[in-house]
């Protein structure tokens, strides 16, 4: 009787604090992870009524080996990558995180929108204090989107290091629903060999007259599988990531780039590619024979098992444009720069355990941009796009700079660097004065139109994410030597893309809308992880008038109280 008591005035408390949308499901569900990315599954049962889906993960440094060449690798429960999470719409997700690093740490549900709950977007010196090494965290949200996205760490590079994984969220009404039997899930990404610490990686970008790039990664993999040209004793060759088929059946691949700084090409030979989803948005079905994906972005493709019974290689390539280098750059004579394909096998039932025998053409991958947007209509359509009245414009200008003999990411000339000890959010709501550094920015208004420009001033494509919110990419263009005036863009308020992550091209200009509805600090930033450490990020407060009165919970609080 006394817990009954107990639990229905926390609910009560959690009511009048959040609102509604953090009341809790009343039935609760055992859930089990999903740790074997190679097996097929279909949706979640449907429940009467929403339910609570609790995970933990432990993040542990283990002696891994995605490619062959064993490392120590920063995992959630010793995988790499991280188990799959799953849920339904509506469903809340309770993960305790137990911190067995050596480090701090913290998770970022990255294409959850977090509202109302800024403080659970996991993001240290924006959102939280980072979780101590040795302390439990619990993040508790409801689901309120669907659609295909993952979750990392957001802090000294721990996502390089492997801590990353999947996450899906099922939609009874998913309108693609019936264009497939079953569902993959498929990762692709780029990997390292040194550690983010040794001399050699972010401390020799961090160091004074730096003159190289983003230091090269030595191989990729699918899945968390790769192969490399192992000649030392401690690698081993590895297998190929393979996804096993029924011929006559259509499989929803959900694919994800978890890379630090490749963009991908991704093929099945003799396989079209029928996207049905980019970011968590359903789209109108597209067939393409390869796939563009940037890093952070996530599709849906739908995979017809009609040819003969036998095996066929998955490709998936690195454009070169997205490894720039010299002879300054670390690990500026990879073998990722010779070989930039990794692969994988498509196995139908009944084909022989061996390679395949047919290799199709390589992947022509010429470019690091993003799909055509002709081919990512949402369906149905979105809410209206937002239009010129009361519109709030926040305009940036992006740039790689050498600044006191040392590397920066810059946004409209300034370098962001993160308050560990105390968060933006919690500066909001105790009114504290911020600085240059700092790069806050404001707009007010709930529900107003807000558009965001991003002048890309560099000669290398950059994908962009923003936190709290999909938007839709209204207009795109080249900015030449000069910014050119908005009028110039050609503008699509029919049926843009809608999404979190926009590639931007070299030397371009490029406009996204979205309403402010979502009170709270949300970061907008480059997803090559070099970036993001080299301070190329902004963080956006929106609607402080109403952020301002939250109440940040006593959990959040007693993070910073125990660095």
């Amino acid at each position: 009787m006394w817990f009954e008591l107990i639990f229905l005035f926390l609910d009560l408390i959690c009511y009048c604090l959040f609102g509604p949308t953090a009341s809790l499901p009343e039935n609760k569900y055992e859930t089990v992870f999903h740790t074997d990315i190679f097996e097929a599954f279909t949706p979640l049962p449907e429940y009467p009524k929403n339910v609570t889906r609790s995970y933990t993960f432990e993040l542990l440094k283990v002696y891994l080996a995605p490619d062959g060449f064993t490392r120590p690798v920063w995992s959630v429960n010793g995988q790499y990558p991280g188990p799959i999470i799953r849920a339904n719409i509506g469903d809340r997700f309770n993960i305790t995180v137990i911190n067995r690093l050596g480090d701090p740490s913290a998770i970022h549900w990255h294409g959850i929108e977090q509202r109302g709950i800024n403080w659970f977007d996991g993001v240290p010196g924006t959102t939280q204090c980072p979780i101590p090494n040795g302390i439990n965290f619990s993040y508790v949200f409801d689901l309120q989107q669907s659609g295909t996205h993952w979750y990392h760490a957001h802090i000294l590079a721990q996502l390089v290091e492997g801590l990353r994984g999947p996450i899906i969220i099922h939609d009874p009404d998913d309108p693609n629903k019936h264009e497939y039997d079953y569902e993959y899930v498929m990762t692709v990404a780029d990997w390292y060999h040194t550690p983010t610490d040794d001399p050699r990686m972010l401390p020799l970008l961090h160091s004074a007259n730096y003159k190289g790039f983003d230091p090269i990664p030595d191989s990729a993999d699918i899945s968390g599988v790769g192969q490399y040209n192992c000649t030392i004793p401690t690698c081993t060759p590895s297998k190929f990531a393979t996804y096993k088929v029924k011929e006559g059946k259509k499989y929803r691949f959900r694919i994800i780039n978890m890379s630090t700084m490749s963009h991908f090409w991704v093929s099945i030979d003799k396989h079209p590619l029928t996207i049905i989803e980019t970011d968590g948005t359903p789209v109108r079905p597209a067939t393409v024979d390869a796939l563009r994906i940037n890093i952070a972005q996530r599709y849906s493709v739908v995979v017809h098992a009609n040819q003969p019974v036998d095996s066929y290689y998955i490709k998936a390539r690195i454009p070169e444009s997205s490894l720039p280098v010299n002879n300054y750059t670390f690990n500026f004579d990879s073998p990722l720069l010779k070989n930039d394909q990794v692969t994988g096998i498509l196995r139908y039932e009944g084909a022989p355990d061996k390679l395949p025998t047919y290799n199709g053409p390589s992947i022509n991958a010429s470019d690091c941009y993003d799909m055509d947007a002709s081919l990512l209509k949402p369906y149905p359509l979105n809410p209206p796009v937002p239009r010129d009245e009361n519109l709030t414009t926040l305009e940036f200008e992006i740039n790689v700079i050498l600044r006191d003999n040392y590397l920066q990411g810059v946004m409209n000339n300034s370098t962001y660097s993160p308050n560990l000890t105390y968060p933006t959010n919690k500066r909001i709501i105790d009114g504290d004065n911020f600085s240059t550094s700092d790069n806050v920015y404001y707009y007010h208004g709930l529900n107003s139109p807000i558009q965001i420009v991003l002048n890309n001033t560099e000669n290398r494509t950059h994908p962009f994410h923003l936190h709290g919110h999909s938007f839709w990419i209204i207009a795109q263009g080249e900015i030449g030597s000069h910014l050119q005036p908005l009028n110039s863009l050609k503008f699509n308020f029919d049926d843009p893309p809608f999404r979190d992550i926009i590639t931007l091209k070299e030397l371009s200009l490029n406009v996204i809308r979205y309403y402010a509805n979502n009170p709270g600090v949300w970061l907008l930033h480059c997803h090559m992880e070099w970036h993001i450490e080299l301070g190329m990020v902004v963080q956006l407060v929106e609607l402080p008038e109403i952020f301002s009165k939250y109440v940040i919970p006593n959990d959040i609080h007693r993070l910073c109280t125990s660095i």
